[in-house]
């Protein structure tokens, strides 16, 4: 098989009392009676859901799977077969497999692995076990356990890897070894990699094929997976074009508000007002009222306002979750149609996410999926919008009466079922290539109906496992598991007692996501608690000039998401992507941009290591040969460099003419 100049040879290899899986020449699996690799288990799993948070019991026993022949392509088991086919990827094919099974994969000690979606702690999951589970990513639990610790002033508590959760979960892992590996399960399971000599992987749904894929680098290998989960849709011209601003409060606080920071210098290029349908305050701060038609008191005359701030090149995007605010007319309209999700005495299933309950729209329905797409492009499209948050999609229990299918066995497959709808909408309304959605929760297939992927809620703070530092991890971990494209809130979002976002944390977040391929920021859940773009006239400053350096990057952004387009390669990439490097604190913006973010508090300083070329800092004009620096990274001046060979210098150098006027 050849595939991008690589040419893999799988086979199926006999040996005593058993046989080997070999991927080009490396044996992968090897089943024999001592040493078995396959096991098939009695299905023993309990799925609560309080709250939007699931409490999962497994104690699913395994024996091992008793194998009968083997022949050229085919495995035969007692009680389900295995063939292997070869396309562009190889495949083994599981046939009358009706069990959870247990499968272990041959490891070398020295052996890194990466993805399986979204993790905020590590990027290495040697040593640790993922669940395939798609949920909430902090639990209540944790929340209380860091506000009071705060308010203690005691330092957070580190939580054991398996103790965080994830929004994005997908079942595809890369390995050092330069393969990647795919289980095509809609299932709860475990992938566990605590072992020196194997991986172990459990599906408790089905199973229906592994994927695998070998390639000569992982850069390559990255490529090839992106591919593989599918590669995201041109993003709007127009987004290159400075920040989207995450701004709230109603039309004449937010046109006032855009109006001065414009005026001031700052790119604007959209105006983000997830309350653009409503706002209602709970213990948690200010949310959206989850009743998705404009509300006519906080943005009277919203349509004709978006066409105005549209004719200044300001587009105007929105919020929307699959949910109802029981209270509201909305809800109302769906109960009565029958287009929610239901318990099994016939009831609508409601639940709560924070102080008031919610109905979830049964996407199963033909007719409530309808209905719902009507309401995107009436409600959002028709006003002029732009786009919008597609949020939500990881809260559907298990227990529920869905339409059509089990929801047990559609949970993992809920956020990718929510996307497809809004990818609908965009196509049926030929916006594709204008308009554009972004979500945090996904499965297997996301990113075949996705337009943008964003982190999720980070805490307002630097801590290492739910702020800053976890939202860096997390666009890392997404880039190592096929996802081409993703960003964060600037400053965070989660703001609970004890914890606001300060402006050192602002200025901060705004440095680093200036090189990432979408600038947004965000005011959280408590807007008047946190500091904002346009809270001081220095936030106004940082604003006017990283939105403008963001603006500058243009050019270099398109060729580097033309690279994605064209080879797979993530927009954001791990810097051992092209360089030596073990680093989890920087990342690359293509292969040109080498971006060292600070990353706590106090810090002014940062080290450094150049490799194999010679390096010009952005923002100053300095110089670096290879070898290692402590770089000075005062506020406003973070540590981001270039390649000097580049073929965009022209790009970087006007960048860092504009960065010395504005000191002149």
């Amino acid at each position: 098989m050849t595939y991008y100049g690589i040419v893999v040879i799988s086979l199926i290899k006999t040996i005593d009392n058993g046989f080997e899986i070999i991927l080009d020449g490396k044996v992968l699996i090897r089943h024999t009676t001592k040493t078995p690799a396959f096991f098939i288990g009695e299905k023993r799993l309990a799925i609560d859901m309080r709250k939007g948070e699931f409490f999962i019991k497994d104690t699913t026993p395994y024996n091992q799977a008793n194998l009968i022949t083997v022949k050229d392509t085919k495995i035969v088991f007692d009680t389900f077969q295995i063939e292997l086919k070869q396309d562009t990827y190889t495949k083994l094919v599981f046939l009358n497999l009706n069990q959870p099974i247990q499968i272990h994969l041959l490891a070398e000690q020295d052996e890194k692995i990466y993805g399986l979606g979204e993790h905020f702690t590590s990027l290495n999951l040697r040593g640790h076990k993922v669940k395939n589970w798609v949920e909430e990513h902090i639990t209540r639990k944790q929340i209380y356990n860091k506000i009071i610790r705060r308010l203690l002033h005691i330092r957070p508590k580190k939580w054991p890897f398996e103790d965080y959760k994830t929004y994005f979960i997908t079942p595809s892992f890369m390995s050092s070894n330069n393969y990647f590996c795919h289980m095509e399960t809609p299932g709860y399971g475990v992938f566990d990699f605590t072992h020196n000599d194997y991986h172990s992987f459990t599906c408790l749904g089905s199973l229906t094929e592994i994927v695998l894929h070998k390639e000569a680098s992982i850069l390559d290998l990255s490529g090839a997976l992106c591919r593989f989960k599918g590669i995201l849709p041109k993003l709007p011209d127009w987004i290159y074009d400075g920040m989207i601003l995450g701004i709230q409060g109603g039309t004449q606080f937010v046109n006032t508000t855009t109006k001065k920071l414009v005026q001031q210098g700052a790119k604007i290029n959209a105006i983000w007002a997830q309350d653009w349908c409503g706002e209602i305050y709970t213990y948690f701060g200010k949310q959206v009222l989850w009743n998705w038609q404009y509300d006519p008191l906080l943005y009277p005359d919203l349509k004709a306002n978006i066409k105005k701030w549209y004719s200044e090149d300001i587009k105007f995007l929105g919020y929307i979750n699959p949910y109802l605010n029981q209270q509201e007319a909305m809800f109302k309209k769906a109960k009565k149609n029958n287009y929610l999700v239901r318990n099994t005495d016939g009831s609508i299933f409601l639940t709560q996410a924070t102080s008031f309950k919610f109905g979830i729209i049964d996407l199963t329905q033909v007719t409530a999926y309808d209905w719902f797409k009507d309401v995107i492009k009436t409600n959002m499209l028709g006003l002029g919008m732009m786009g919008w948050m597609a949020d939500f999609g990881e809260y559907l229990p298990t227990d529920c009466v869905l339409s059509k299918g089990l929801a047990e066995d559609l949970h993992n497959q809920w956020p990718d079922l929510w996307i497809k709808l809004n990818r609908e909408v965009l196509e049926e309304t030929d916006m594709l290539s204008k308009a554009v959605f972004f979500n945090r929760a996904g499965y297997s297939n996301n990113l075949k109906y996705s337009t943008l992927i964003w982190n999720g809620d980070q805490h307002v703070d630097f801590t290492d496992d739910f702020g800053m530092k976890s939202a860096l991890r997390a666009k890392l971990s997404l880039s190592l598991s096929g996802v081409g494209i993703s960003h964060s809130d600037v400053g965070g979002y989660t703001t609970v007692p004890g914890i606001k976002r300060k402006k050192i944390l602002f200025l901060r977040w705004l440095e680093m996501n200036t090189f990432t391929p979408v600038l947004r920021s965000h005011e959280g859940n408590r807007p008047k608690d946190n500091i904002q773009p346009y809270s001081t006239q220095e936030t106004i400053d940082a604003t006017v000039k990283f939105s403008t350096i963001h603006a500058l990057l243009k050019p270099y952004l398109i060729a580097v998401e033309q690279d994605y387009h064209t080879n797979g390669y993530p927009m954001v990439r791990p810097v051992f992507f092209h360089y030596e490097s073990t680093k989890e604190d920087a990342f690359l913006l293509g292969k040109d941009l080498y971006v060292c973010p600070i990353l706590n508090n106090r810090q002014k300083k940062i080290k450094v290591t150049f490799s194999n070329h010679k390096w010009i800092h952005l923002l100053t004009g300095k110089i670096y040969q290879e070898g290692c620096y402590d770089i000075e990274a005062p506020v406003g001046q973070p540590a981001v460099f270039y390649r000097a060979d580049s073929q965009y210098n022209s790009t970087f150098k006007h960048i860092t003419t504009y960065v010395k006027k504005q000191l002149a």
